[in-house]
C-alpha cells in the first residue's frame, strides 16, 4: 500500500486542475455526490468514463484556434451540481478527480468530519490520504483565502504486491 501511495501525488499531476476561480462554490452535498461517482468511475480496476456520463456526466470539449483540442485534458461536467471531474486517462489504471470550489475552508472541514473521525490526520500540507473500498484516496484543500477549493482523488483498485 505505501509503494501505490507513494505514486499518488505523481498521479495528481497528470491530472492537474483547472483554476477553481472559474467555478461556482459547490455545497457538501453535491461535492460528496461527485466522489462518490469516482468511485462508480474507478470500480472495475480501471478507468471507465461511461459510467460517469450514466450518472449525468458529459466531457468538456476544449478549443484553441477553433480547431479541438484531441489529446487535452478530460474534464467532466455535471449539468446538476458545481464540481468538475478529471481523469488521467480513459482506460486502464489511473485516477478520478473531484475539483470543487467551495465558499470557504469550514466546507472543507464540513466534509471532513463528515467521516465521523476515522480519517487520518492532515499532513504539513492538510492533505489526507487513506485506503476505501481498495482504492487509495487523497482529500485536500486547495485554492488561496480569496478562492478556497478542495480536491478528491480515487485511484483505481490495486494489489499490494
Amino acid at each position: 500500500m505505501r509503494k501505490t501511495l507513494a505514486l499518488l501525488p505523481a498521479l495528481i499531476a497528470l491530472g492537474a486542475a483547472p483554476a477553481a476561480a472559474e467555478m461556482r462554490a459547490a455545497p457538501v452535498g453535491d461535492i460528496f455526490e461527485s466522489y462518490n461517482d469516482c468511485f462508480a468511475a474507478t470500480n472495475g480496476g480501471a478507468l471507465a468514463p461511461a459510467e460517469l456520463e450514466k450518472l449525468g456526466w458529459s466531457r468538456a470539449t476544449i478549443s484553441s484556434g477553433g480547431k479541438t483540442v484531441e489529446d487535452g485534458p478530460i474534464i467532466y461536467g455535471h449539468g446538476e451540481r458545481a464540481p468538475i471531474i478529471l481523469l488521467s486517462g480513459t482506460e486502464g489504471a489511473g485516477i478520478c478527480i473531484v475539483n470543487a470550489r467551495i465558499k470557504n475552508f469550514a466546507v472543507f472541514e464540513e466534509f471532513t468530519a463528515a467521516f465521523g473521525g476515522k480519517l487520518p490526520k492532515p499532513d504539513k500540507d492538510g492533505e489526507i490520504t487513506f485506503m476505501a473500498e481498495g482504492r487509495p484516496v487523497q482529500i485536500a484543500p486547495t485554492g488561496s483565502r480569496d478562492k478556497p477549493a478542495m480536491r478528491l482523488v480515487v485511484m483505481t483498485p490495486t494489489e499490494n504486491k
